[in-house]
């Protein structure tokens, strides 16, 4: 007996194929269906259970107020007010939210109302700490208060005011009948206005063109609606007094100025008249004359310099809020002077770079931090020559009070009646001039905060939407079934790569580095036939007796074929079936493949040697004593011990008594003995050994084989006990005639629909029977649509 070892090799990897991604999503088919209905149902249940979202929206246009003094500022196109970005922060700021929500009190929530019931709430407040309250109606214009504990608060009125504990509440307009009722919460204040800010989309329509689209959804139309046109009634309102807040400053004091030179301006005049009639002079000498000329004038100019600072003042107080605020802003007064309206230049330069580094960039970055540090350096600047033109204001103040001093002692040197009349003269005439000169600069001041009024202008206003945005059915369920399919492939994909199993037989063959003697497809019960001999649970359908015909028992009749052609040599008289763990289905493999044996008319015998977890006697139906363990121990006789099944001319022996030593029974001289008088008198015997990685006892049981099966369960086998498997076998220099893939659990057709042949051409197992005949004589078997397809892709390869 030549027991050389088969040459391990390699085979070179084959191209990955179309069929081969396609036989992975049907193996994991499960997993695919699975991950895809878990989508597609929960996105079909959130559409259809989703309540309905509306969309309103309003657009604003905001015209451009170019700084004044031209230069690269009108060349850019750029804005002294806020550009549209900023514009948008505005519309969008917290301080615009909180009047939104104290306007339309959207803190006030109505749930669980009674259908039929009407009713509007004038005044809602509560200091409780959980501020939900139920309110019932409990006649034609009376209802009654629970708080959260359903404790009765009190009774109220329609139209009259309700205050009890930490309660106020006036209800108006209630109508509804007794039993109605409503709950009444109040909602933080800070949390709604969270809300409605993160709820509001604004943005620019279109680059360029100034003009603002603010939105807001809700599941009410008419509440959005409301929210909307309040928010742009609420933003052109703050966008008007702070963009007049200079104008709106000078043109009061203006008034305030106005009314006091008014009631002097009357005053001086009637005294003059009065003075005139009762003294008898009525003009002056040419003296007094150019005095009063010279002080009015002052007086004059004087006034108009204290406008002048005090304009000032308004700027310097601006100024000093926006660098406290790190706000890009210049001031509208001495635009005129260049070295102002160059500071503003370059400030509104900066400010447009400024919000170009903030697409990318945020405040905290570096080079925003030393751009802000520029803007402040500039207005730092202005601020200086603010102060300084203030200063220099004061001191032509002080100038000319001194100048209207000397012009009055002048006046105190004329005789007494002239001079009363030269002070009355001086009155009247000083307070006509600064009248008119007021007068003037009211209407300059009124002109410059009109001008800002329509700046900003709504374009369109909210309506109520007829129809929902969301949920968008069928983009929904289209969304769904895209990504429950990618989510089902990349989860069956997932895990194929996660199952390190031998799956197919060329991976089998990768990894073994052995030959393919078959690949038995998956024996399954089929009702209403006997496909078993004797009764029992751990029987094992003889497939290749009871269906002839049938795929499986043409694939032992495969296997058959190919231990006798296969590569070992010398006497082929002793076969061993094993496999690497238990469970693989190596007894029903040894049972079909001695009866088939059988079929070709030769003697053949199937020992059962795992003495450890015998099975063999339960596919016979036999008794499991007398067998091998009495025969090697001398209990027992071959004559006693052995069964003739009645099928061709096979016998077999059952394992018999599992013994304390089986690995010692299975290598002694005995079993050597028993052996070589067996090869005698049957042409092959059949040995069932136990699996190899789990006991000793089948590499013992390898040198006295002339060829080893190894059973490898399709989808049960890990890549490393694989390897493993193959270097015992090394080790223990097996005569090893080949690999057979079993299909025990039905998955391994998952596996593989064909088997390659060594040339990748032809394909041979399960696809190739399943098309042919059934066990029935005459009866076709559908080979089924997915063999359809994969047969195409065969074809096609």
């Amino acid at each position: 007996m030549d027991n050389q070892n088969p040459q391990f090799s390699t085979p070179p990897t084959e191209e990955i194929h179309l069929q081969d991604y396609l036989n992975v999503l049907y193996r994991r088919r499960l997993v695919f269906f699975i991950a895809f209905a878990a989508v597609v149902i929960s996105v079909s249940l959130y559409t259809l259970l989703m309540k309905p979202v509306y969309e309103v929206s309003t657009t604003l246009h905001v015209r451009d107020e170019k700084v004044r003094g031209g230069g690269v500022l009108d060349d850019l196109g750029l804005s002294r007010q806020n550009p549209v970005e900023t514009e948008i922060e505005i519309l969008k700021s917290r301080t615009n939210a909180e009047d939104v929500v104290e306007r339309l009190n959207l803190t006030w929530q109505v749930a669980e109302q009674s259908e039929g019931l009407d009713f509007r709430i004038l005044e809602f407040a509560s200091s409780a700490e959980i501020p939900a309250y139920s309110v019932e109606i409990t006649g034609p214009e009376t209802f009654l208060v629970r708080d959260s504990t359903k404790r009765v608060l009190g009774q109220g009125t329609s139209g009259k005011r309700m205050q009890q504990e930490n309660l106020t509440l006036v209800l108006d307009g209630l109508k509804g009948k007794a039993g109605d009722g409503f709950k009444l919460t109040l909602l933080p204040f800070n949390d709604v206005v969270g809300a409605l800010r993160d709820g509001v989309r604004a943005s620019e329509v279109g680059k360029g063109t100034n003009i603002i689209r603010a939105s807001y959804q809700s599941t009410d139309p008419v509440r959005a609606r409301q929210v909307v046109n309040t928010l742009a009634t609420v933003y052109l309102e703050r966008s008007i007094l702070l963009k007049t807040e200079e104008a709106r400053k000078s043109v009061e004091f203006i008034e305030k100025q106005l009314e006091e030179v008014r009631t002097l301006l009357d005053s001086a005049e009637k005294s003059l008249e009065v003075y005139k009639r009762e003294a008898g002079i009525v003009r002056l000498d040419s003296e007094a004359q150019s005095l009063i000329e010279r002080l009015s004038l002052a007086e004059k100019e004087r006034s108009a310099i204290s406008l002048r600072r005090r304009q000032v003042d308004f700027a310097l107080e601006t100024l000093n809020t926006a660098i406290e605020l790190e706000q890009g802003y210049a001031p509208s007064v001495l635009l005129d002077d260049p070295v102002v309206a160059a500071l503003a230049q370059q400030l509104a330069a900066l400010e447009v770079e400024r919000r170009g580094l903030l697409v990318e960039v945020t405040e905290a970055h570096p080079l925003m931090q030393a751009l802000q540090d520029q803007i402040r350096e500039i207005q730092s600047k202005l601020l200086s020559i603010y102060q300084s033109t203030r200063q220099s204001l004061s001191v032509r103040i002080a100038s000319l009070t001194a100048d209207m001093d000397r012009y009055e002692a002048g006046l105190r040197k004329l005789p007494a009646a002239e001079q009363q009349l030269a002070r009355l003269t001086r009155l009247a005439t000083v307070n006509a001039d600064i009248y008119t000169f007021l007068l003037q600069k009211h209407e300059e001041a009124r002109i410059a905060r009109a001008s800002t009024i329509s700046n900003i202008s709504v374009i369109d206003s909210a309506i109520t939407p007829d129809r929902p945005v969301k949920p968008q059915k069928k983009k929904n369920l289209l969304l769904g079934l895209i990504v429950g399919t990618m989510l089902g492939i990349g989860l069956a994909f997932f895990q194929e790569y996660l199952d390190d199993t031998i799956k197919d037989a060329d991976t089998a063959k990768r990894i073994l580095g052995l030959s393919i003697l078959a690949v038995i497809p998956h024996i399954g019960p089929r009702p209403g036939k006997p496909e078993k001999i004797g009764e029992g649970e751990e029987q094992r359908p003889l497939i290749s007796h009871f269906a002839p015909r049938s795929p499986a028992a043409e694939a032992f009749r495969s296997l058959r074929t190919s231990l006798h052609f296969s590569g070992v040599v010398g006497e082929k008289k002793v076969v061993l079936v094993t496999s690497s763990f238990p469970g693989e289905g190596k007894t029903t493999i040894a049972a079909n493949l001695a009866e088939t044996l059988a079929q070709t008319g030769a003697r053949i015998l199937l020992v059962g040697c795992d003495l450890r977890r015998p099975t063999l006697h339960a596919v016979f139906g036999a008794s499991r004593t007398p067998g091998l363990t009495e025969i090697l121990i001398g209990d027992a006789t071959f004559e006693e011990a052995v069964h003739a099944t009645g099928i061709h001319q096979l016998d077999f022996i059952s394992a018999g008594t599992t013994p304390p030593n089986p690995a010692e029974l299975l290598g002694s001289q005995r079993m050597v003995d028993l052996l070589q008088e067996l090869r005698g008198r049957y042409d092959t015997i059949v040995l069932d050994a136990p699996p190899l990685l789990a006991v000793t006892d089948a590499s013992i049981l390898t040198s006295l084989s002339d060829r080893v099966a190894v059973v490898l369960e399709a989808g049960g086998v890990q890549i490393k006990a694989a390897q493993r498997l193959r270097e015992l076998l090394d080790e223990a220099q097996a005569p090893v005639a080949g690999l057979i893939l079993n299909d025990k659990t039905g998955k391994g057709m998952e596996y593989y629909a064909s088997y390659r042949g060594r040339s990748g051409k032809y394909k041979y197992g399960y696809g190739y029977y399943s098309s042919g005949y059934s066990d029935e004589a005459s009866e076709p078997v559908s080979s089924g649509w997915w063999q359809t397809v994969k047969g195409f892709f065969r074809f096609r390869r």
